[in-house]
């Protein structure tokens, strides 16, 4: 049976966004870096140039209303039991927070690879209560630095928890994801300001669409709740060739048979979320570039349209990577957008590069 959330009509007035992704989510080896890093050099590390108003402003102008900017916290935050968060890092991020919300932006800011192999964060029995003391003292200073930021910022309290490279799941791993999540929501709440009432996302395990991690999810008893997936479907088709170890890497996508397996995730989805009055955002989908260009195209008209009739806003990833085997869109360098026609199937925008 529907029933009304708040969230859900929010999520439903987006129409496309866009993930600044390998920018402020970069993890880096000590090593990689100088002995006194700046903030840019975390920025660039993965070989995109620092994020700017111009860059905002062409994603606004093509047809993108919500930007999700990706941040990862573990390598600027103090020890316990305050785990202070650099002030240089946070001045950075709020800059850029800032420069989208005045241009109109809805924008979904994040904890990004601190709740993977990469991070600070474990679902692990044996370090989940370090876990959870971590993550709330993370979102309590940054609640409290957007506080005076309107519902259009959204908090995404995790993105894709996982253990090791388990992406499917155990129990206990399920649990552990609901107590963070439960955990992360309940510090925003606690803060001041716009908090109490902001839009919030949390995430199955590993941000999964598959049926086992959307049924163990425990949804806070709260109506301004929106649940996080990913869906890079299928994984053959959209990943790059070099992260296809499973299979084959599948070069063309367009069958009878292709569209009924994404239709079924949609359909999932559905049932299991829209159907009941809960939002869905799917804040990461994309197709990497391929030699056959129209497989592509076709995949993001299909997948945005089966998006768009279920309610779901869709937030293309975009890691700066143009070209075959690459998810990226726009060119950072030169402010332009190599595939025109993509960007105008996503946004229903025609988009002219400047």
């Amino acid at each position: 049976m529907f029933q009304y959330n708040f969230a859900f009509e929010f999520a439903r007035s987006i129409r496309c966004g866009w993930n600044l992704g390998n920018t402020f989510d970069c993890i880096v080896k000590p090593e990689h870096l100088p002995s006194h890093p700046t903030t840019t050099d975390f920025e660039t590390a993965w070989g995109n140039p620092p994020p700017s108003r111009a860059h905002l402003e062409a994603i606004r102008d093509a047809g993108f209303d919500a930007v999700r900017i990706p941040v990862s916290w573990g390598q600027h935050i103090g020890d316990a039991p305050d785990y202070t968060i650099d002030p240089c890092w946070m001045e950075r991020v709020d800059k850029l927070v800032r420069e989208a919300f005045s241009l109109g932006f809805r924008i979904i800011l994040n904890v990004h690879h601190d709740a993977s192999p990469l991070g600070r964060l474990s679902l692990l029995p044996d370090r989940l209560d370090e876990s959870e003391a971590i993550l709330c003292s993370l979102w309590t200073q940054i609640a409290n630095q957007f506080s005076d930021l309107g519902e259009s910022l959204i908090f995404e309290v995790l993105n894709e928890p996982h253990t090791a490279d388990d992406w499917i799941g155990t129990p206990e791993r399920y649990a552990a994801v609901n107590r963070l999540n439960h955990a992360a929501v309940a510090a925003i709440r606690s803060t001041k300001g716009n908090n109490r009432s902001r839009y919030l996302m949390i995430p199955t395990y590993a941000a999964s669409a598959k049926q086992a991690a959307i049924e163990a999810l425990e949804l806070p008893a709260d109506d301004r709740i929106m649940v996080s997936i990913h869906a890079y479907a299928p994984t053959d088709f959209c990943l790059p060739s070099y992260e296809v170890v499973w299979a084959e890497s599948k070069t063309t996508w367009g069958s009878k048979e292709d569209i009924d397996a994404l239709l079924k995730i949609f359909n999932r989805l559905e049932r299991h979320f829209i159907s009941r009055g809960i939002p869905v955002i799917l804040g990461e989908a994309a197709a990497v570039g391929k030699a056959d260009r129209r497989s592509r195209l076709f995949w993001a008209a299909v997948y945005a349209k089966e998006a768009a009739a279920r309610s779901m806003p869709c937030f293309w990833w975009d890691e700066g990577h143009l070209g075959i085997d690459g998810m990226g869109i726009f060119d950072r360098q030169t402010l332009s957008f190599p595939e025109p026609e993509l960007v105008s199937i996503l946004t229903g925008k025609s988009v002219g590069n400047r």
